[in-house]
């Protein structure tokens, strides 16, 4: 047994910057808004649409970091006039 190797350490770089506690919450948006992947890339991976609720899992600044109801992942951008569930 190696006891000096270090215990993984869960995702450390999707934690907010802030450091704060997070809860997730249930959102729906009220016009259709695209959702991007996690890593930056400009393409959208989802839409959002009105009259659906999604999971805020995570927040990245004014950015949200939202599952679809497929368990897909990604940042929600612009986050006017969402509806808190």
């Amino acid at each position: 047994m190696d006891g000096g190797a270090p215990a993984p350490q869960p995702e450390a770089s999707a934690q907010p910057a802030a450091g704060g506690d997070f809860t997730p919450f249930w959102f729906a948006v009220p016009v259709n808004r695209p959702l991007y992947a996690e890593d930056g890339s400009p393409t959208p991976i989802a839409e959002l649409a009105p009259g659906t609720w999604y999971l805020a899992v995570d927040q990245r600044g004014p950015a949200l970091i939202a599952q679809t109801q497929d368990g897909r992942r990604g940042v929600l951008q612009d986050t006017t006039g969402i509806q808190r569930g």
